[in-house]
């Protein structure tokens, strides 16, 4: 009877571990997913009820564990590295101290008597519900906790704590067989333990912190980032609008010696006339772009005529208009984009396009640019390549957070000596 006690608790705690791999990641795809549950648990239940059960093999079944973890999240589940080897760690970490804890609780309402809490004891039953109980409570806490909110943590904090997390239960598992054999010991060992457990969670929150501080830092550098953007917009828009006023201004005199060149019968040199002015004056400051809104409108004639001036042929195919968006968020997105083309075009093969069109309740955008050589492969990154880093490179991050904002995406890809930049939001 005691033996299928056993067993069955065995069999408990390798539900828990599948149910925290499973509702901790999620699942890479929607196939199967009962079988993959099914397989991991036998593999757990395998390793538990008999690698753990033959003597001397306790510590090696605590290794294959781990390596069941991750085999199991690699290949089935989701999430980045990071997340995979947290949770493979989790109940390595809980179950020992939690096993500990109410063990050392129910010895001591025994009066002490550790054999009382050991396999056939009187007090077996109700220490085995308790610690699978807590375990799994634990487990349910991380899982609600994972779900709510992502961790603040970057991934070279996540190693950092990781690693403290992994020599911490090194620690207090040479310890614990260093201690087992002495009955008088260990109340201490269980306050060693915990002081070690809680010098975890502070460091945990301290770094929590300062990864907090970060991202208050880099969001602030970001909206600093997008005031400049939107000055840079407003100038450019003050000076196009300036030529804009002077064309207008100087309208009258062009036609005038259009006039006066066909009333003398020089037809041909006022047809000349006539174009070079078309060409060299109205088509450069012209509004070649109506988007429906004068702001987003102002981006792009801005850019397209600093291409004009670079030499830079431009082609814009725009089918939609932006309804129910903020337009101050489009320019500066419109703005980044063109300007990240501008700045890594093929010089001999100056070329940029840009593409906005409406597909079901999405609005697409793409800005495409030649390239000489691939982006990508030298820069996946995309991160700037100007002096002073701390004051740029926040143009992909200024697109990705508004991206975000309207609940869409963005993707870097290279076609035929093209860099396409693919950007999607929610209407």
């Amino acid at each position: 009877m005691n033996t299928v006690i056993e067993v069955a608790t065995s069999l408990v705690e390798c539900c828990i571990f599948v149910r925290l791999c499973n509702g901790f990641l999620g699942f890479k795809n929607g196939k199967l997913n009962w079988l993959k549950s099914t397989v991991a648990f036998l593999f757990f239940a395998l390793n538990d009820v008999w690698l753990g059960g033959i003597d001397g093999f306790e510590n090696i079944s605590i290794v294959t564990m781990f390596l069941i973890f991750i085999g199991y999240s690699f290949v089935f589940l989701k999430g980045k590295v990071w997340e995979k080897l947290l949770v493979s760690i989790v109940p390595t970490i809980t179950a020992l101290p939690i096993n500990l804890i109410v063990m050392s609780l129910f010895s001591a309402l025994s009066g002490n008597e550790r054999a009382e809490v050991m396999p056939g004891g009187a007090m077996r039953i109700p220490v085995l519900f308790f610690s699978k109980a807590a375990f799994f409570l634990v487990c349910e806490i991380i899982i609600r906790a994972r779900k709510k909110s992502t961790f603040s943590l970057n991934a070279y904090q996540w190693v950092i704590q990781l690693s403290c997390f992994l020599i911490s239960f090194i620690i207090s598992s040479l310890m614990w067989n260093l201690f087992r054999v002495q009955e008088e010991t260990k109340p201490a060992f269980l306050i060693i333990f915990l002081l070690i457990a809680l010098l975890n969670v502070l460091l945990y929150i301290l770094m929590s912190k300062m990864q907090r501080d970060n991202m208050v830092k880099e969001e602030y550098k970001l909206l600093k980032s997008n005031i400049s953007a939107q000055e840079k917009l407003a100038l450019e828009t003050m000076e196009r609008y300036s030529e804009v006023r002077t064309l207008k201004h100087d309208m009258k005199h062009y036609l005038t010696i259009a006039t006066e060149l066909i009333s003398n019968g020089q037809s041909e040199k006022a047809k000349s006339y006539i174009e070079s002015v078309l060409n060299e004056k109205i088509a450069p400051a012209g509004m070649v772009v109506n988007t429906g809104s004068v702001v987003v409108d102002a981006a792009i004639n801005s850019k397209i005529s600093l291409c004009s001036e670079k030499g830079i042929s431009t082609k814009c195919i725009i089918d939609t208009q932006f309804e129910g968006s903020n337009d101050v968020d489009i320019s500066i997105l419109l703005s980044n984009l063109m300007d990240n083309a501008i700045n890594g075009y093929d010089r001999s093969n100056p070329h940029i396009e840009l593409v906005i069109s409406k597909m079901k309740s999405m609005t697409y955008i793409a800005v495409k640019n030649s390239i000489a050589e691939s982006v990508l492969l030298n820069n996946p990154d995309l991160k700037t390549d100007k002096q002073n880093k701390s004051e740029h490179g926040f143009g992909v991050k200024s697109i990705r957070q508004i991206a975000d904002k309207y609940d869409g995406s963005i993707e870097f890809k290279e076609e035929n000596g093209v860099f396409i930049a693919e950007v999607w939001l929610k209407n």
